[in-house]
């Protein structure tokens, strides 16, 4: 990487005391050398009989010479047939016990630590353990440590955990065996235990031969998982894998029985002992990632088999922006993408993003400004494929006029009470398009990133999932079945306030005690007292919110009626609307 980086300065130290060449590239060159040695014995042998067989022309001696006899047998073809029959059927046995892994050698990686980017924390310590993994062997003798052997990587889906696995084999300069954990799995019993040794015994003769290997297990819950989870019948398929696991990343220093037979070798000879590079224990980083680490049994996170886990978590929104950064620098833009006002909306926008989501979002930008004739995207294409990846694909449904309004007055309560809680949030989109199973949406966030939940956004929350339905009630005089699902949100935002954070008198903790389906609303509804504290929460928000709706009942209709004739509305557009109607923000957050 270009300049000075805190990763690279916290390594430095390391590098300091161990110089280059890493203990890597001194083993694969002493293999070199003992492979170069072995073949000049070799060299040298043939030249001597070729010596030889030229000294018996020249003298008129006589060469020994083989004459081959096949004799002929009418029971050579039916033997034959029979031993290509039994190949037909053991040979797909034999060969199911193959480690399925896929090798990568460092130059056909095409990634490195330049293009992991929003994971400054966990790249950091990843070069720290590649370090360590580099200079293993003076790690060890000089420092007197122990040299990490595994490394879990755990995190939601598309957090960077197997580019950053792809980033190390390229950055190490060594072998990367790649595998996915079902790629394990075979109809026959004891076969998932054969691949496995054949995949360790295939990562440790890489490492011998290019001083280093990394292994690499995706989606590693599929083999891992807690053998105490299982029940006892049918689960001894499933130990056995657990069980074969635990003794392969414990037996790195086991000889290999090439290493043992040289041994026995250099001990009979011992002239001989130069031609070999004795290596019993190879250097071996196995690597895993899952996003179920709960689920893995506790004997695999124990140090010695994976002696460090790396967290990867949603990206920040400095991250982020970095994020935005990287990938627009790759991908056709104009011009007004590249102003850093407009870089940070979309940092803000993207909150709760992975990084394989924003990727998506500028992918289906780019989708939409093709089809649009354009060679380039734009902010709009972005806030519409925002809307395409979190909601949906829009669709104009032939609503009746009274639904229709409905929805609109619907929609509207969304975005006027969401307004109406605070300067702290805002309101992205209002739409009464149908995307996915939503027959329209709202969209708002806060302004700022946020880390914690107070009561008062928790409230807030609530008031807005209360808004459609109340303005249904207040502008149209009943309310519809549109509003179900904002009811759900509505009581679980309340039951997390009753019984998980304590912010409404009751002090005991659901996630403490348990309960029904191991969920929290189911919990806090079971409890006699916690259900009677979340209604009537829910009834006070529920009330609160009438009284915004009714204070601003003229913003909802004319928002309504705005959103009948142009089905959608964006953050400029409604920002327009509101600065017309006045500042008459109504703040409850001190109640």
């Amino acid at each position: 990487m270009t300049g000075s980086s805190p990763a690279t300065d916290a390594a430095a130290p390391v590098a300091a005391v161990f110089t280059p060449p890493t203990d890597v590239e001194l083993a694969r060159e002493r293999w070199k050398q003992a492979r170069a040695r072995r073949l000049l014995l070799l060299l040298g042998l043939l030249f001597v009989l070729a010596i030889y067989r030229i000294y018996l022309y020249v003298t008129g001696g006589q060469l020994l010479s083989l004459h081959l006899h096949v004799p002929s047998s009418p029971y050579l073809v039916p033997t034959a047939l029979i031993v290509v029959l039994l190949l037909l059927v053991v040979g797909p046995g034999l060969l199911l016990g193959r480690s399925p892994h896929v090798r990568f050698n460092p130059q056909d990686i095409p990634v490195g630590f330049d293009d992991v980017r929003g994971l400054g924390p966990e790249l950091e310590d990843v070069r720290r353990t590649l370090e360590i993994f580099e200079y293993r062997d003076r790690f060890e003798t000089v420092l007197g440590g122990q040299a990490r052997k595994g490394v879990l990587f755990e995190g939601p889906p598309g957090t960077g955990k197997t580019l950053m696995a792809k980033a190390m084999a390229a950055e190490a300069g060594v072998p990367f065996l790649y595998a996915s954990a079902s790629s394990f799995q075979a109809m026959y019993y004891g076969q998932t235990n054969r691949k496995i040794r054949s995949f360790f015994r295939a990562l440790r003769a890489a490492a011998v031969r290019e001083g280093g290997a990394i292994g690499f297990i995706d989606e590693f819950d599929a083999l891992g998982t807690a053998r105490s989870n299982m029940g006892r019948r049918g689960s001894d398929g499933v130990t056995g894998v657990v069980s074969e696991l635990l003794v392969q990343m414990q037996s790195f220093e086991v000889p290999s029985l090439s290493a043992r037979l040289q041994r026995r070798l250099v001990a009979l000879f011992p002239r001989l002992q130069p031609l070999w590079v004795r290596v019993y224990a190879p250097n071996i980083l196995l690597v895993a990632a899952t996003n179920r680490a709960a689920d893995l049994d506790p004997a695999l996170m124990r140090p010695g088999r994976f002696d460090r886990i790396i967290s990867f978590g949603i990206p920040s929104r400095v991250e982020r922006e970095e994020l935005v950064d990287y990938f627009l620098s790759s991908r056709a833009h104009q011009p007004e993408l590249d102003l850093e006002v407009n870089r940070a909306r979309i940092a803000v926008k993207t909150m709760g993003f992975t990084p394989a989501m924003i990727e998506r979002l500028f992918d289906e930008s780019l989708v939409l400004a093709a089809r649009a004739g354009r060679g380039a995207m734009s902010f709009a294409d972005l806030e519409e494929a925002f809307l395409t990846v979190s909601i949906g694909l829009a669709r104009q449904e032939p609503y009746p006029a009274e639904q229709r309004r409905a929805i609109a007055v619907h929609e509207a309560g969304h975005a006027v009470v969401a307004w109406a809680s605070g300067h702290n949030r805002v309101v992205e989109m209002v739409s009464i398009l149908k995307r996915g199973a939503s027959l329209g949406a709202t969209l708002h966030a806060y302004t700022e990133e946020s880390f914690v939940e107070t009561r008062s956004d928790l409230h807030a929350m609530v008031r807005i999932a209360f808004a459609g339905m109340v303005a249904e009630e207040v502008i149209l005089g009943e309310a519809s079945s549109g509003g179900a699902a904002d009811l759900v949100s509505a009581t679980q935002v309340g039951a997390r306030c009753v019984g998980i954070y304590g912010l409404e008198g009751m002090h005991l903790s659901m996630d403490a005690i348990g309960g029904v389906g191991g969920d929290e609303t189911a919990r806090v509804m079971s409890d006699k007292r916690g259900r009677e504290l979340l209604e009537n929460l829910l009834n006070g928000l529920y009330s609160e919110t009438a009284s915004l709706v009714r204070m601003h009942r003229s913003l909802v209709e004319e928002l309504a009626s705005t959103l009948e004739a142009r089905e959608e509305l964006t953050r400029h557009e409604l920002e327009e609307i509101f600065a017309a109607y006045g500042a008459g923000i109504l703040d409850l957050r001190d109640r």
